[in-house]
């Protein structure tokens, strides 16, 4: 009989040690991954958001460039395309460029009466801010990306592969500090999607683009859309979602807002209703950030967690 009350009181004894050991390790388990949610949320609000905050950066002049594109995939979650500049200097389009043609650009054009466009020199013979272009193409390989834009909202990316220079009668000529008059950039024939006047309003920008995307649960981050370099930002993502709150109405008393999923908005649908005016980026209020992230380990539970975050972009500074 004692025998007998020994091993069962030693059974109780090892079931409730088991049974503690069990709930100590599951509620290690369930912090562990409340951690790993609240881990992978952060980094999508803390990176998107930096990103969200800088956009524009650059075009503090411009209300109607695009800075920020938002769209949407066939799962229904978003893409965000973010826009910054990387040289404080932007070139004007000095001659009309016309749609569906492979023409160079004219950026500097010394016979014309387009602003900005005269002659600027200073030392060898290249005009100032082509030359800082030049430097900048020429530190970064070959060719770059640059971006030309009609001052009301629509423009394309393009190679920007080199420069030529003119002299006052139309020749090619090598710079020099009394020869140079007009110069163009070359594009690799690139064929041009939009018209651009030469009318004060067409500029030329170098620019970095920062691309969002979900691709099979996780959040991938490209540079300048190239797929090389392209980076995992974090994992388990459930949804990735951009709400964009529009207010077109900006006088101290309005308080009518609207809200799009889909920016610039291309159909009815892209909005919560029909904006009653163009949109253009100084009307963005802030932009919100939703994501759910969806932790499963077999051996315990699945954790889903999904948070929103606000985050205001430098165009309410600036407009």
């Amino acid at each position: 009989m004692e025998l007998l009350t020994g091993t069962m009181v030693s059974s109780i004894i090892i079931n409730l040690g088991f049974m503690g050991f069990s709930l100590s390790r599951q509620m290690y388990l369930q912090d562990q991954q409340t951690n790993d949610v609240n881990q992978a949320l952060r980094i999508v609000f803390e990176m998107v958001g930096a990103d969200i905050r800088q956009a524009g950066e650059g075009f503090a002049e411009d209300p109607n460039f695009p800075s920020v594109v938002v769209t949407k995939d066939d799962d229904g979650n978003s893409e965000i395309s973010i826009r910054r500049s990387v040289l404080s200097i932007s070139l004007p389009v000095c001659r009309r460029v016309v749609s569906g043609t492979t023409e160079e650009v004219m950026v500097v054009d010394e016979t014309g009466s387009i602003a900005g466009c005269d002659v600027i020199e200073k030392d060898n013979g290249w005009p100032d801010s082509l030359d800082s272009w030049r430097d900048y193409r020429t530190s970064n390989g070959s060719t770059v990306r640059a971006f030309i834009y009609d001052g009301v909202g629509n423009g394309e990316f393009f190679d920007y592969a080199g420069e030529k220079t003119f002299a006052e009668d139309g020749s090619t000529v090598t710079p020099s500090p009394d020869a140079v008059a007009s110069a163009s950039i070359t594009t690799d024939r690139h064929r041009w999607e939009n018209t651009y006047e030469a009318n004060g309003s067409s500029r030329i920008y170098l620019i970095e683009e920062r691309h969002y995307r979900l691709e099979n649960n996780r959040l991938q981050l490209t540079l300048d859309n190239n797929p090389d370099d392209t980076s995992t930002i974090v994992g388990n993502l459930e949804t990735f979602q951009i709400i964009t709150h529009i207010q077109q109405d900006l006088s101290a008393t309005s308080s009518q807002r609207y809200t799009c999923t889909v920016i610039p908005p291309q159909k009815s649908t892209d909005c919560n209703v029909t904006l009653p005016n163009d949109y253009v980026w100084s009307q963005i209020k802030f932009l919100e950030i939703k994501s759910k992230v969806l932790i499963n380990d077999s051996s315990s539970f699945a954790l889903e967690t999904e948070q929103s975050q606000k985050v205001f972009p430098r165009n309410i500074l600036n407009y």
